[in-house]
């Protein structure tokens, strides 16, 4: 492949720099000779040009070009100039995210806002159908301002996607897969979620958490879930820190089910609450509680080819299986019992609660405060209406949203409340005064759109 030299013309853009080389081709830096806009170019190697990469390459370019948010590299063009491909990007200037990790790891509450920025990001791929399927810190950079960049398109994923994927094969990452892609099922939100997790604790840690000599050991390690918890590397990491990185590395199913609701657990932290806990059902509570599992076997494909970073051809090549220890007897006896009281209390709490309604009005539904006195002390319960989502966002462009002095997001920001409640919030841009604006929330509005003064 011809190497393009300084100030020699690709399209519109003169070349300035040569950025580096990839499996797929090169990156440089080059400046628009009209309007001196910088962009990285990537240029796809036509002697690698087959069908698989060259349906990479436009994929990227097609995915990439519907997303606009503050933390994603913007696609400005993608062009084809005699038989080569080009895409021309916004180019980040700034440090990578694997960079950054090599030489330092992160304080943990900068760990935590680095973090929330690559959520807010994936979150909003995801509500667009976008899977990106390759979360990783190499994929990641830090602009010389501090803003997060989400990059590499190349195996993102939506309905409109060609299969990249050979027949029983894996694509990505092996230390960022999750343990259902090592079964052969699909990439789905939650297998981000999973990246997202590893990406998180290599950040507090500054090692991956599922490391070993084999891919074939790796793939065990994955397949089982089991890693060093990270607060034992790192004391600096609380119990509601861990437990993020912890909910996030569970079963598919017993993850965060959207990524919206991980960047709530992270902005709770943040702001020194509680991670909300997941729900859970009595059975699986008392299971848990007696250590009542069923008997599990695992068996995985592993990856022959380790000469590039994705891996599409796994292979079966045996299986590893889990010893279990007998199941236990379950306390049937100890069940009925617990099961006894739990009806007594049952019907002591409706007898209250019927002798608390008499002195009400069937008709008023208004919120109600009950006072009970015990030793001279006065408790005071009140009643909670159940929340809305609301989106509040403003006529042109992005702002930063504030609450409480605290940035929550960008618009469009959606956030809960309750019927009747307030809320404040001060919107923030460049160039503009910064707004205060109080929200009356009804049942009735959804959406409140605000405008900015330009200063």
């Amino acid at each position: 492949m011809k190497r393009f030299e300084t100030n020699e013309m690709i399209g519109d853009y003169c070349i300035t720099q040569f950025l580096g080389a990839g499996g797929m081709g090169e990156v440089y830096l080059g400046v628009h000779a009209k309007i001196g806009r910088s962009a990285a170019i990537k240029v796809l190697n036509n002697t690698v040009a087959d069908a698989s990469f060259t349906t990479r390459f436009l994929n990227e370019a097609r995915v990439q070009s519907s997303l606009q948010h503050p933390n994603v590299a913007t696609l400005y063009d993608f062009q084809e100039i005699g038989d080569q491909l080009f895409i021309f990007m916004e180019f980040v200037d700034g440090e990578s995210l694997e960079d950054l990790i090599t030489r330092r790891a992160f304080a943990v509450e900068d760990a935590l806002v680095t973090f929330q920025s690559i959520c807010e990001a994936i979150a909003f791929i995801h509500r667009h159908g976008i899977i990106h399927r390759d979360i990783k810190s190499q994929n990641i950079k830090l602009t010389a301002a501090g803003s997060v960049k989400l990059l590499d398109f190349g195996i993102a994923k939506d309905s409109a996607s060609h299969s990249m994927t050979q027949t029983g094969g894996v694509i990505g990452t092996p230390g960022y897969l999750a343990p259902e892609l090592l079964d052969g099922k699909q990439a789905s939100p939650q297998t981000d979620i999973w990246a997202l997790g590893v990406l998180l604790y290599e950040m507090l840690t500054g090692i991956e958490p599922f490391k070993a000599d084999t891919i074939g050991a790796l793939c065990l390690k994955i397949t089982v879930g089991t890693f060093e918890p990270p607060e034992r590397l790192n004391p600096a990491i609380s119990k509601d820190v861990s437990k993020i990185v912890a909910r996030c590395l569970k079963k598919a199913d017993e993850r965060y089910p959207t990524a919206d609701e991980l960047v709530e657990d992270v902005r709770r932290v943040l702001s020194g609450a509680k991670p909300q806990k997941k729900a859970a059902t009595a059975f699986a509570d008392l299971k848990k509680s007696f250590g009542f599992n069923p008997q599990t076997d695992a068996a995985m494909r592993f990856v022959t080819d380790d000469s590039a970073n994705e891996y599409p051809a796994y292979q079966e090549a045996g299986d590893y299986a889990i010893e279990n220890q007998p199941p236990k007897k379950f306390p049937f006896a100890l069940v009925a019992g617990v099961s006894g009281v739990a009806v007594i209390l049952l019907f002591g709490l409706i007898g209250i609660g019927i002798w608390a309604m008499r002195g009400s009005s069937a008709d008023d539904s208004s919120s109600k405060l009950a006072a009970n006195k015990k030793d001279d002390k006065t408790i005071v319960v009140q009643s909670t209406k159940p929340q809305k989502r609301v989106r509040v966002d403003v006529d042109e462009g992005k702002a930063q949203v504030f609450r409480g002095g605290q940035s929550v997001g960008l618009t469009p920001f959606e956030l809960e409340a309750r019927d009747g409640e307030k809320v404040d919030l001060t919107l923030k841009r460049d160039g503009f005064e910064d707004k205060n604006v109080q929200l009356e929330i009804t049942s009735s509005k959804q959406a409140y759109t605000f405008s900015l003064k330009p200063k």
